[in-house]
């Protein structure tokens, strides 16, 4: 996709800034509350983030396919919005490297610990399994953060544990592993012989490939996991939705035509799945699929169209969606594609919530590679399908 934003002139951060505070006006905030955490953003981004945007990404971070290293995003639950960043922190160490930027998000998490609303002691009980003495890892797991903020309370926060730079058959252990000694073994037990064996029945590769943690000690905080579903089946997507306890199944599969219409093949490319955990619970407590719309969109007009049919359906009124772009795209939608990159959608139960995700475009972004030969599945999904 093409640059959308310029960032010239600019640090990172204060590019993000700018990002940020026209979310907030686009959501209607005024300053005065808003201006706040404008400057707990500014202040978690620090040092790095007084790096200048440049030509290239200073690191190419996973969190956009530009390389840039945050994204951003409005979750609306019950028509009430959250405004959220996600992002990878940068190491001090020129050039930075992945062993670097695991050591800046180590001292991040440190930091957070002054938050009132932060608790780490889950965090302590895993942060080995991913991040284990310097030497013992080929590849360091990248560790992204988030904040999230509803007005009128603080922020609350969570770490991502990137097992994409792990190999594919020691990620299951790791995660084996946290989830134990999280007291959700059962669960996830539950969850991976399930996967395994929807795997092995229809042939579409479900790879795991994040860990998450909130990071409070609350008794609902959750664990989670990501898979990216190789496959652009609504039946797939359908299939590993209906492993959490939360799902209902109906209104997901009508939710999902409101954004996609009818075509079994209508979900895009590798659409992603997250699964809640929460401790005591016999299997995954949530369900929420990401589809990614610049990758079935011609714009993001488009795109805007088909997130405000899902909206709607929600009972939430799109115009909200569209102030909001009124606000953050530097060009009229007609013209851009990647501004809004994903959309999720969460069943809860008789209700649900609808997050979208926006990315900003600002490297030029290579030619796309060719498509790598697919793995041989079939021996390790056996396997799983029979533990």
């Amino acid at each position: 996709m093409d640059s959308i934003f310029l960032g010239e002139g600019r640090s990172i951060g204060g590019f993000l800034r700018e990002r940020w505070i026209d979310m907030c006006d686009g959501l209607g905030l005024p300053r005065s509350v808003s201006e706040p955490v404008t400057d707990q953003v500014r202040d978690l981004l620090r040092p790095w983030a007084d790096l200048p945007v440049g030509q290239e990404s200073p690191f190419p971070s996973y969190v956009a396919d530009d390389g840039f290293p945050a994204e951003m995003s409005v979750k609306w639950s019950r028509g009430r919005p959250e405004l959220r960043i996600l992002f990878e922190t940068l190491g001090a160490s020129r050039p930075i490297t992945a062993v670097s930027n695991q050591t800046a998000a180590v001292a991040l998490t440190d930091r957070l610990a002054a938050e009132p609303t932060v608790g780490l002691d889950r965090y302590g009980k895993v942060a080995d399994v991913f991040m284990p003495d310097t030497g013992q890892a080929a590849v360091p797991v990248p560790v992204w953060h988030s904040l999230a903020w509803r007005p009128g309370r603080p922020p609350a926060f969570k770490i991502y544990f990137g097992l994409y730079a792990v190999p594919l058959h020691e990620r299951h252990a790791l995660v084996g592993e946290a989830m134990e000694r999280l007291a959700m073994g059962s669960a996830w037990a539950d969850v991976r012989a399930r996967v395994a064996q929807a795997a092995q029945a229809d042939g579409v590769e479900r790879e795991l490939e994040f860990f998450a943690l909130d990071l409070d000690s609350s008794a609902r905080s959750r664990a989670k996991v990501y898979y990216r579903n190789h496959t652009s089946s609504v039946a797939v997507l359908e299939q590993m939705a209906s492993l959490a306890r939360a799902h209902e199944p109906h209104r997901a599969r009508s939710a999902f035509r409101a954004l996609l219409g009818t075509a079994p093949d209508a979900a895009g490319e590798t659409p992603l799945t997250c699964l809640a955990f929460r401790p005591g619970a016999p299997r995954a407590d949530e369900s929420t699929t990401y589809f990614r719309v610049s990758s079935f969109t011609t714009s993001d007009a488009e795109a805007a169209v088909r997130i405000g049919a899902l909206m709607a359906h929600e009972g939430i009124d799109p115009q909200r969606h569209h102030a909001l772009l009124d606000a953050v795209a530097p060009r009229p939608l007609s013209r851009s594609r990647g501004l809004q990159e994903l959309v999720s959608y969460r069943s809860l139960g008789h209700e649900g919530d609808v997050c979208v995700y926006f990315r900003f475009p600002i490297y030029p972004q290579p030619s796309p590679q060719p498509c790598p030969p697919p793995r041989p599945l079939r021996t390790a999904l056996q396997e799983d399908a029979h533990r």
